[in-house]
């Protein structure tokens, strides 16, 4: 694991789901780099009996996404045996206190990617969350590209690939943030959504109704207790690049994702996750990558109602009551199949 330093290490003891709870070994890594880049790895005391697992979390987020102090999938992998490494992308979380400056381009996060998946102890299956599972496409396109091992497989969860075009407010913003993109200010602007994340953690109960009319609502009203989206809002927020978002108004406004052409020429197994009321990356376009990826083992998976018992929302795919016992579940399955 070459270009990792051991920050802290030890026994905890963690809830997966509820009541449940489960001891595992943490340990905080720092891998060196002109962008330090922090990971959290998990693993069961006597060591993990399954291969590696990548998480990778979206646009102004960090490892919260991923544990919550009352549902963690971190813990839940690392309990069946997955060496699980929660990253933060640079500008983020541990990474942003290490002194790595935001993201200048989309193109840096894939790099991120790239250089953590090098530093495993193995080839790793890759699960990315919104923007980040667009960082793992183009990171697998780009290793397929230039000859190089490619993971496991990828799992994209809501995931970016074609942006903004079956959401027309999302679109309209895009558009509208592309159309600005020469404003000076836009160059270097950083964005603390930490404090946005707060105030919707404080107006919950307002929020979670307008979920079911408000275009661009992050889960579907019920889908997640109040606690644990609370938690998830206060935690989960951090800090993005204005440039980085002018990148996918792009993709918004043009339809157009740069590694496109070398994603479909890139055979990696696929395993793409949407939500059925998902209004941030919604099936359709969630389905572009699927469509257009080269692999010839490709999973699309579209959690709704009428098949799983609710509907599913951006962070409900990853976070919601029924995470764990729907949608944790058939990816284990898929890895496992293949791992």
């Amino acid at each position: 694991m070459a270009g990792l330093s051991i920050v802290e290490e030890g026994p905890v003891r963690q809830v997966v789901e509820g009541d449940h709870q489960v001891d595992l070994q943490r340990t905080v890594l720092r891998l060196e780099g002109d962008a330090p880049l922090f990971m959290v790895r998990k693993r069961l005391p006597a060591g993990p009996t399954r291969p590696p697992v990548l998480l990778v979390h979206g646009f102004a987020q960090n490892r919260y996404s991923w544990h919550n102090s009352r549902r963690s999938l971190t813990a839940w992998l690392a309990e069946r045996g997955f060496d699980t490494w929660n990253l933060e992308l640079r500008g983020h979380g541990r990474s942003r206190k290490a002194g790595a400056q935001g993201a200048e381009r989309f193109a840096d996060y894939v790099q991120d990617v790239r250089r953590a998946a090098a530093a495993l102890p193995g080839p790793a299956f890759w699960i990315g969350h919104s923007l980040g599972g667009a960082a793992l496409y183009a990171a697998a396109a780009e290793l397929s590209q230039d000859g190089q091992p490619l993971p496991r497989g990828v799992i994209g969860i809501g995931a970016l690939y074609r942006f903004g075009r079956a959401n027309p407010a999302l679109g309209l913003l895009g558009r509208i943030t592309h159309g600005l993109r020469d404003a000076p200010v836009m160059s270097t602007l950083q964005v603390r959504t930490r404090l946005f994340g707060h105030l919707l953690a404080r107006l919950y109960g307002i929020t979670d109704v307008a979920g079911y009319g408000f275009p661009i609502s992050g889960w579907w009203p019920g889908s997640l207790e109040p606690e644990i989206l609370q938690e998830r809002l206060a935690r989960g927020f951090d800090w993005t690049s204005v440039k980085v978002w002018q990148e996918m108004s792009r993709w918004a406004a043009t339809g157009q994702f740069e590694w496109d052409e070398a994603w479909s020429h890139t055979d990696v197994p696929l395993l793409v996750i949407a939500g059925d009321r998902d209004h941030l990356m919604p099936p359709r376009d969630a389905r572009v990558a699927f469509d257009r990826s080269g692999s010839r083992d490709k999973t699309w998976l579209l959690f709704d109602d009428w098949h799983h018992g609710t509907h599913w929302g951006h962070l409900d795919l990853v976070m919601g009551r029924h995470a764990s016992a729907v949608v944790w579940p058939a990816m284990q399955e898929w890895m496992v199949a293949r791992g």
